[in-house]
């Protein structure tokens, strides 16, 4: 069938959605005599014959969105479920197509719900947990665990909802697998599955009754993002309230502790549970700056992260001949305002320097105008003739040429109040990643297109295209996938990090190994130029080790 719009609509597919939308309605009432609520027998009552037809033809088709929508209707429609359909089902589970895999996966909530003691159910089983369980070697992506989540969350408004049974009884929960899958996703911050399995814990008494559980849950409370922490702190007060003896002890600790360290979010929550007030937060150490004063790191307005990864870094950079640390340390500069305490014999320097470096800088910052401080102005020309900012007379000459050189629009960023995630401790060389690693991510592959261009919908690997057409990047930009690639990088075994492991990934759907939307983007894989650039990179760590007493 074509259509004026020059696209061909797959026969089936068009079939199936008028017959799927024609044939929706509420479900027989039952009746005396009717078997058991949730037997195979019970649901046989309103299967219809002439769909289940129809959808054996449509799971045969050569065309896998014909295939993934009556898979997609079965898993809808209790009268589209039958015995019969199961072994095309579960043979579905290794479709070369994602998305039909994916609808595949969908429907093994019903069958392990009417085979729970026999071969079949404990098929289903275990294909769920295969597919939810965390392996970075299985194909088993982000997409499959969301499929698994909505089976556990149970229905929600779908068509027979009231004989697939809520979440709160879901017999899918009961696994002692599944529970545990369940409280490492909560406790592993990286999962990114925290907001959508925290209402399945929210819906299930069996979950909140789980030690694990609770302590997984209690791990929410310091997750990044503050919608995680909300529902996490309000769950735990609901489980203190409603749940036994050991339950009230466990979450009763968590909520102190809350109550301690947490936000003022979570602790304001946590205060009106427990009827206890905000206790002070205890004071930070005071370090000694170089110009004598004992300043509190917590006193700085500005970001350490990025203050380490971006800041600290020039101080030991050649400009020309001339770098800070050639004039600006205490042994070379006993009176000066501007001291910093020189790097190790690796350039590098110690988390207990950089914290020394971080609370001295304060003494050539205006706090008031932080544009105008000398910490800014200083290196910056005189005499320039480009923006509206000026320098300052500096005894080691200029450094930058105007405002718009890379490293004064970092400074003056960071004065702006730029932040930065990654912590000191992970952070890899920011010079090397502009230099040789975001080329990488701007070059187009074999295909002719470049990571930049799909990554910008992405949300872990989320990557920033230039701002120019000649291929200039900003500073934000910079900051943004310098950022974005640590999250991608197992800092312990560089190769298994997923920075290199993707782009040397077949396709989505293509049989063997980690699976990559992008397909392989280097034909050489692990012998190209890209492969060893990022390798090197990963072990390219930004600070010394040790230093820190």
């Amino acid at each position: 069938m074509r259509v004026t719009n020059e696209f061909v609509i797959a026969p089936g597919l068009l079939l199936l959605s008028v017959f799927f939308l024609n044939s929706s309605g509420p479900p027989r009432a039952a009746k005396e005599g009717d078997p058991p609520a949730g037997s195979p027998a019970q649901y046989s009552q309103v299967t219809d014959p002439g769909v289940v037809s129809l959808l054996r033809r449509s799971l045969a088709s050569p065309q896998a969105d014909t295939r993934a929508a009556a898979l997609a209707w079965i898993a809808r429609d209790a009268r589209a479920q039958a015995d019969s359909l199961i072994e095309l089902i579960l043979a579905a589970l290794k479709d070369p197509d994602s998305s039909v895999r994916n609808q595949a996966l969908a429907n093994l909530g019903w069958i392990y719900q009417w085979h729970q003691n026999d071969p079949t159910g404990r098929q289903a089983l275990t294909a769920i947990e295969e597919a939810f369980r965390q392996n970075p070697a299985s194909a088993a992506d982000r997409s499959s665990r969301l499929v698994v989540v909505d089976l556990l969350r149970g229905p929600e408004s779908t068509t027979y909802n009231v004989q697939k049974g809520s979440a709160a009884g879901n017999p899918l929960l009961g696994d002692p697998q599944i529970r545990s899958l369940v409280a490492s996703f909560l406790a592993d911050g990286e999962s990114g599955l925290r907001p959508q399995l925290l209402p399945v814990v929210s819906d299930s008494a069996a979950l909140q009754a789980e030690p694990a559980i609770i302590a997984s849950v209690g791990a929410c409370l310091d997750d990044d993002d503050l919608s995680v922490r909300s529902s996490a702190v309000d769950l735990l007060i609901a489980m203190r309230q409603k749940g036994g003896a050991s339950a009230r002890e466990k979450t009763q600790s968590l909520l102190e502790t809350a109550l301690r360290q947490g936000d003022p979010n979570v602790q304001l929550r946590a205060s009106r549970a427990l009827g206890l007030p905000v206790p002070p937060r205890p004071a930070s150490a005071r370090v000694l700056s170089l110009s004598g004063e004992q300043i509190a790191a917590t006193a700085v307005p500005f970001d350490f992260n990025y203050f380490t990864a971006f800041i600290q870094p020039l101080w030991v950079k050649k400009y020309g001949n001339a770098a800070c640390v050639d004039c600006h340390t205490p042994q070379a500069n006993a009176s000066g305002s501007f001291r910093i305490l020189a790097p190790g014999s690796d350039g590098r320097y110690t988390l207990t320097q950089s914290r020394v470096n971080f609370v001295s800088m304060l003494a050539v910052i205006d706090r008031q105008d932080p544009e105008h401080s000398k910490l800014l102005l200083k290196p910056l020309d005189p005499r320039t003739q480009e923006g509206d900012l000026h320098g300052m007379e500096h005894d080691g000459g200029v450094f930058w040429r105007n405002q718009y050189d890379r490293d004064f629009e970092l400074v003056r960023s960071w004065l702006k109040g730029a932040k930065l995630e990654t912590p000191p401790q992970k952070q890899l060389d920011f010079a090397y990643f502009v230099r040789q690693v975001e080329p990488i991510f701007a070059t187009p592959g074999p295909d002719g297109i470049a990571c930049i261009n799909c990554h910008s919908t992405h949300a872990i690997l989320h990557l920033l295209s230039p701002q120019t057409k000649e291929g200039q990047f900003s500073i934000e930009q910079l900051v943004n996938n310098y950022q974005a690639a640590h999250r991608v990088v197992d800092e312990a075994a560089p190769g298994n990090s997923f920075i290199v492991r993707k782009p040397t990934s077949l396709r989505e759907g293509e049989a063997g190994g980690l699976s990559h939307a992008g397909g392989v983007r280097w034909p050489q894989k692990t012998e190209s130029w890209q492969y060893k650039t990022l390798i090197t990179w990963s072990g390219m760590r930004n600070l010394a080790p040790g230093g820190e007493p």
